[in-house]
């Protein structure tokens, strides 16, 4: 078991025809130039989240026959998840950030519930079965639930995990207040005020703490998961390189 890809996509050297002609694709490229300056002017930050998804790919790498396999599946898609989250903070996309951290934060929390309650893994499996079912997982798996179980397999980690979930949901993960008037910026000239949404922010403090942001999820994430796979992680060297990483953090 490991992460991939279905396919290995054949790399371009040069932009296919049309690219850069529509705002999207204008906007994807400005997204990459970000990506190059963050690596560059953020190198600090960015190295802390290179040796984070270090981690994850020796967790998985080579991985055959893993005891608890729903588990493994829920950190695979925790990874990807934390790749989605580095490249949108890199790019400057602060409140998208949010979004995919919440992502990863629920997926390494899924895995200690069901790990924690084996019978919720048919529940999981189950959530579209009929809609008694659906009902029942939506009940099984309601944040609070999940929290018991993840205070109840590292109260420490737990406490890291609720205050990094809730600060997701106000910048991000829900359209609450902060998401929308904390990537504000207004302009005021004479008889006229522009309010302008940023979605790509340059170097600032919102760049900060998204980087900051992603690698504190992605370290209580693989905290959590640790709890799943203790003896792989500690053989693998990955508990000794989380207490490095988390350092200063």
């Amino acid at each position: 078991m490991t992460d991939g890809v279905a396919e290995q996509p054949q790399v371009a050297t040069t932009p296919p025809f049309g690219w850069g002609n529509d705002e999207l694709t204008r906007s994807l490229d400005f997204a990459r130039h970000n990506q190059w300056a963050s690596f560059h002017n953020k190198r600090s930050a960015v190295d802390r989240l290179i040796a984070i998804d270090a981690q994850f790919v020796t967790a998985s790498k080579d991985w055959l026959n893993p005891a608890d396999e729903i588990g493994a599946f829920l950190l695979l898609r925790c990874h990807s998840s934390f790749r989605c989250a580095v490249g949108d903070a890199m790019a400057g996309r602060a409140v998208e950030t949010y979004v995919l951290c919440r992502s990863l934060l629920e997926f390494a929390g899924y895995a200690v519930h069901i790990h924690r309650n084996p019978s919720l893994g048919i529940v999981w499996l189950d959530r579209h079965k009929d809609k008694v079912s659906m009902e029942k997982q939506k009940n099984a798996f309601s944040h609070n639930k999940v929290l018991g179980s993840v205070k109840a397999a590292n109260v420490h980690a737990a406490e890291r995990f609720e205050d990094l979930y809730q600060l997701t949901i106000d910048f991000g993960g829900h359209p609450n207040e902060r998401s929308v008037t904390g990537n504000m910026k207004m302009v005021k000239e004479p008889n006229k005020r522009t309010m302008l949404s940023i979605m790509q922010h340059r170097d600032g403090p919102e760049l900060d703490l998204a980087l900051k942001s992603v690698a504190r999820c992605g370290l209580v994430s693989l905290e959590l998961l640790q709890h799943l796979f203790n003896a792989r992680f500690e053989l693998l060297g990955i508990n000794a390189a989380m207490l490095e990483l988390r350092k200063g953090l």
